[in-house]
């Protein structure tokens, strides 16, 4: 759904560019993304007439560059002939082109339409990431997710799995990327959730699937998308980043169903890019409810002055090497006052 589009063009087909009016969300650097990148935009958003059109950019004259904020730029006209535009460039050469999002009429009526609302007994709030409740422990029968239209968010390598995280469960996949790379939409899908998480995600979408899967995607630098926005797998919703609880830059990608976070590693193969099970992924129920079952049952310790993993092991009945393999440290490693060690 997108042609090529040049400024030139621009200036011809609308003869006004406007003022720049810069957004509230943090954007990388100009100098860090490609001048000369080709501008996409949306089939419909535009006159009739221009949807044959395809015109490579030239480059961007030194008269229009006053109309660039960091790697945004804004064209601006009479509303009665073309909405007002924003054009985003990223590192891989990708051109986001979309109407600004004060020109985006909330249309809330869409979300009836949705076709996992029935599996989402229709709840849709842009409050809490998770806000279904126990509609999870609800169900009883495996869940057959259909896999096709799938589209890898981002090709890097992966920094850290999903799994526990020393004394905390890491509930997603952390992708490598670069400030300004495109992140990509996995399926079809509606955007729920455009937030900011200080402690935790950073910039970040949440995503509801046309197949009832929901993905999120933490540490942007610049979401790309509003919500309630209707987008297609593939599309670029945001550009990576470091915000939020992180300590470079990466994508943190979570696949949850009815709120429950499933390993993303189960779905994809990140060392391929592609999907290991490409026309239906079965979701195991039971499986998954004996596994929260027996993270619910773990305990932890507070490390204080004084404590040994000989004493630990003897005040909990268990054993020094049984603490070690949950912990996954050595028998001669040294302990740090309010380290946390699970042991149970």
């Amino acid at each position: 759904m997108r042609r090529i589009l040049a400024i030139g063009y621009w200036l011809l087909a609308i003869g006004l560019i406007g003022s720049v009016s810069a957004q509230n969300i943090p954007a990388v650097p100009a100098d860090s993304l490609p001048m000369d990148s080709t501008l996409a935009d949306s089939e419909g958003d535009e006159l009739e007439e221009m949807d044959d059109l395809e015109v490579n950019a030239s480059g961007i004259p030194d008269w229009l560059t006053s109309h660039f904020s960091n790697d945004t730029l804004f064209v601006a006209c009479d509303f009665g002939v073309l909405p007002r535009k924003i054009v985003v460039r990223t590192n891989n050469g990708d051109a986001v082109y979309k109407i600004a999002p004060q020109f985006v009429l909330g249309d809330t009526s869409l979300l009836n339409n949705h076709p996992a609302d029935s599996i989402y007994r229709h709840i849709w709030t842009d409050e809490r990431v998770n806000p279904y409740g126990n509609l999870f422990d609800s169900l009883v029968d495996d869940v057959h997710i259909p896999m096709k239209g799938f589209c890898l968010p981002a090709p890097g390598y992966v920094t850290s799995p999903y799994g526990w995280r020393r004394y905390r469960m890491h509930r997603g996949t952390d992708i490598k990327v670069q400030v300004g790379d495109s992140i990509r939409l996995a399926w079809d899908g509606q955007v729920r959730i455009v937030g900011w998480d200080p402690r935790g995600y950073g910039y970040y979408v949440v995503v509801r699937h046309d197949n009832g899967l929901e993905t999120i995607y933490g540490h942007l630098s610049r979401p790309l998308v509003d919500e309630y926005e209707r987008i297609y797998a593939g599309e670029v919703i945001g550009l990576g980043g470091n915000t939020g609880r992180s300590t470079g830059s990466h994508l943190h990608l979570e696949i949850r169903y009815l709120g429950n976070a499933l390993d993303p590693a189960t779905f994809i193969d990140f060392s391929t890019g592609q999907l290991k099970h490409k026309d239906e992924y079965v979701i195991g129920i039971k499986a998954i409810k004996q596994q929260r079952a027996a993270e619910a049952q773990m305990q932890w310790y507070k490390v204080k002055s004084g404590d040994t993993l000989s004493g630990i092991a003897k005040k909990y009945h268990t054993s020094v090497k049984k603490l070690c393999q949950l912990n996954k440290i050595k028998e001669t490693s040294l302990l740090q006052i309010g380290q946390k060690l699970r042991v149970r």
